[in-house]
């Protein structure tokens, strides 16, 4: 896929075309942007945007990887599939290739639909229709109806309406894309192949292949689920996050199979997803006045493992080392931050946002709205107790403690006396008893 500077530039061509712009929705199967396309009747092309974010390298190399074999998947239906390092790329493609539409999967976030609304004016210059349709959700922001406004502010209520909603008319209907087959479009230049990031080693391969494997595999044990799900030394999750964070699966299917199995658990995740799109459409990126700015010594602390509590380290250290953390570390970690050392929501947001491969910005500033909201704060010993009783997670990450027995690994400075914690920080840097 040619970068952005690629020339020649895209020439002009006779043939109309529709122009797919794959976002967060990089698969073929269930892609409403895809049916939408082949409803125009026009031969269609893609186009995806790689920004390239430095700030998250996990992330970068998981969407390149994922659209390396998307390409190939379009390629052998007959649609080429170009890479752009911005917004500008696309336009330029859409005004060479006489692109009457551009279809795109909606946005959630304040920031995506100001960036939507100035792409929709740069379209509109050259005639060129913008539309979008739900690819990153369950139900589309206008399927479900409100509950005189509570629906999209409780969760309970959201999930029960859900719920009723999928019960009587489920989103996943018939992949008008199933059969499309089209010749490659004349007087377009060819693709070149995807950009791959060097040296970046993922836990989990990306791409819809992929997806699909891990949700099989997933399912083989997810009788356990509901069981296991809080304990992150079980690893027993379905890891299905950075799948659907870009779009390798479609969470409809996953809600339809999940629920047809009785996965209720699991299909939590995805109605609290749903949950916190519907969230972000309510609320503008703004930096909240939480916290004591004062308190930012303690960031590095906690963005390096090194606060004295464990639980909380072994955690941190993961996030770092894997991109990866268990869902009730996330939160567990997040309240930590916002209670224990009253620290300001958006930096633990900007720090996830750059550790994580299955980053969402709507999901993760909704669970780190949801974490800075609570009124209590946990009793962080008692939760590592637990979550990792024996505390093989602890010990997994944080080498110095693996000496250490299951009643002292916990909350090693009560045993300052008696252990050797081999340069660990012997006590917490906030006021834990």
């Amino acid at each position: 896929m040619p970068s952005e500077t690629a020339r020649p530039l895209y020439a002009d061509t006779r043939a109309a075309h529709t122009l797919v712009w794959f976002r967060q929705n990089l698969r073929i199967r269930d892609n409403a942007a895809l049916c939408a396309a082949v409803a125009e009747g026009l031969p269609v092309i893609g186009i995806w945007i790689d920004d390239a974010e430095t700030d998250n390298p996990r992330r970068t190399a998981f969407y390149r990887q994922s659209a390396a074999e998307l390409a190939q998947g379009l390629a052998g239906r007959g649609i080429p599939l170009y890479t752009a390092a911005s917004s500008s790329g696309l336009v330029r493609l859409a005004a060479g290739s006489s692109v009457r539409t551009v279809i795109a999967d909606a946005s959630y976030t304040f920031a995506e639909k100001l960036a939507d609304n100035a792409l929709w004016h740069e379209l509109d210059k050259h005639g060129i229709a913008l539309t979008f349709v739900n690819d990153r959700s369950v139900f589309d922001q206008t399927d479900l109806t409100p509950d005189n406004g509570t629906a999209h502010t409780d969760f309970d209520r959201y999930r029960e309406i859900w719920l009723n909603r999928f019960s009587k008319q489920p989103p996943a209907g018939p992949d008008l894309f199933a059969a499309y087959r089209q010749p490659f479009p004349e007087n377009l230049p060819a693709p070149r192949p995807a950009a791959l990031s060097d040296g970046i080693l993922l836990p989990q391969n990306g791409g819809e292949t992929a997806a699909w494997r891990q949700w099989r595999r997933f399912l083989e044990q997810a009788a356990s689920y509901s069981v296991l799900k809080d304990f992150p030394s079980r690893k027993n999750t379905s890891l299905m996050g950075a799948y659907l964070s870009a779009g390798c699966i479609s969470p409809r299917l996953l809600a339809r199979e999940s629920l047809e199995r009785r996965l209720n658990a699991w299909t939590d995740n995805l109605i609290r997803r749903d949950f916190f799109l519907r969230l972000a459409l309510r609320h503008a990126d703004d930096a909240p006045s939480d916290g004591n700015p004062e308190n930012t010594r303690y960031l590095a602390l906690w963005q390096q493992g090194q606060t004295g509590i464990p639980i909380i380290d072994a955690s941190m250290r993961c996030l770092h080392k894997t991109g990866s953390l268990h869902p009730a570390l996330r939160r567990l970690s997040a309240d930590f931050f916002c209670h224990v050392l009253n620290l300001p929501r958006r930096e633990g947001e900007r720090w996830f946002a750059r550790q994580l491969t299955d980053f969402d910005a709507a999901v993760n500033r909704g669970n780190w709205r949801l974490a800075s909201s609570r009124h209590t704060c946990p009793d962080i010993a008692a939760a590592s107790y637990r979550t990792d009783p024996d505390g093989t997670f602890i010990k997994r990450y944080i080498p110095e403690l693996a000496h250490l027995s299951a009643d002292t690994v916990h909350t090693p400075w009560r045993f300052a006396c008696s252990v050797d914690t081999h340069g660990y920080p012997a006590h917490p840097v906030a006021g834990i008893p």
